[in-house]
């Protein structure tokens, strides 16, 4: 199987070694020279839970029409580069190529689907978590769940079943959808609404559960992202009490590691609110569903990124 992915950062570059390690024919793409540079030089090196490092010689090019036609193409960036990064694919995409995202959000598929026939796209979720030490160094967290995801349709087929067993024997525990993907995708979304808290407060997981604060606000977004779901014409369990759900089943699991959203900000890097809180308030005020907390936030991370902006050209000066 070959296989090509789209963002050499942290998730991307952990995927990518984790399959170069298991034997598979995988190339990252990746549009930051230096990154390229020094991957193709010296190697990725990626950091595993049990604090093994590994170094990776793995192939990485910025020029996508170098590698050729792929089985699975997964678009790894940030949601407001998918549709550039979808269109830039094509080059790898032939008539039988499956294209996979798992990345947080709203609208990524939306994105893909402007250049990539629906047929040919998979979408889910992946519980795993991963942050770059460096051009070529990442850390692999790991995490409980592994990866999820199906075709739009609901169909099964015996590619699709050799993909979930490439990545699955590369340690990357793969489960295929058989229904609609959207549930895996709102359930997740109940906790990705609150990494907009972290990015403000700069709280690690156990932080935020620490601080009845923001463990309060947390929950607010995670239940207004729940009736903004059922407007969709959505119901799963997680949508009873969303709020417990979040504070219960999905933050424990960051433990003292920094959710990406807050990553970002301390990095200097634009974050992913569009197609987090404000995507969601988006799609509520479509269907008429109010969502004043997420309203909120959105306004205090776009003015978070306004200052690092503001910051950065001061420093030029």
């Amino acid at each position: 199987m070959k296989i090509a992915i789209v963002g050499a950062g942290g998730l991307g570059g952990s995927f990518g070694a984790l399959l170069y390690l298991n034997g598979v024919d995988v190339t990252l793409i990746e549009i930051d020279k230096r990154r390229v540079d020094g991957i193709t030089a010296n190697g990725l090196d990626i950091l595993l839970p049990d604090g093994s490092e590994k170094n990776c010689k793995i192939k990485i090019t910025d020029d996508p029409a170098s590698v050729g036609i792929v089985d699975l193409v997964q678009i790894s960036v940030k949601g407001y580069h998918t549709e550039v990064a979808a269109r830039n694919a094509l080059p790898m995409v032939g008539p039988e190529t499956y294209v996979l995202s798992v990345q947080n959000g709203l609208g990524n598929l939306r994105q893909i689907e402007k250049s990539i026939p629906k047929v040919q796209i998979l979408g889910g979720v992946t519980a795993l978590s991963a942050m770059p030490l460096g051009l070529n160094k990442v850390k692999f967290n790991g995490g409980i769940g592994g990866v999820r995801f199906g075709r739009m349709d609901g169909k099964v087929d015996d590619k699709l079943k050799e993909i979930a067993a490439t990545m699955t024997a590369a340690g990357l525990e793969t489960h295929i959808i058989d229904g609609d993907i959207r549930v895996p995708i709102w359930r997740k979304l109940l906790a990705n609404a609150g990494n907009c808290v972290a990015a403000i407060s700069g709280f690690t997981g156990n932080q935020l559960l620490a601080c009845a604060e923001t463990s309060k606000l947390t929950a607010m977004l995670a239940d207004e992202t729940a009736a903004v779901a059922r407007s969709e014409g959505l119901d799963f369990p997680e949508l009873e009490d969303a709020g417990t759900y979040v504070l219960t089943k999905c933050l424990p699991g960051v433990k003292d590691n920094k959710i990406s959203m807050l990553q970002d900000v301390e990095a200097g890097r634009r974050t992913e609110i569009d197609t987090l809180n404000a995507e969601i308030a988006k799609v509520g005020a479509a269907n008429g569903v109010a969502t004043p907390a997420n309203d909120v936030m959105t306004l205090l991370v776009k003015a978070r990124e306004r200052k690092m902006l503001w910051d950065m050209e001061a420093a030029k000066k």
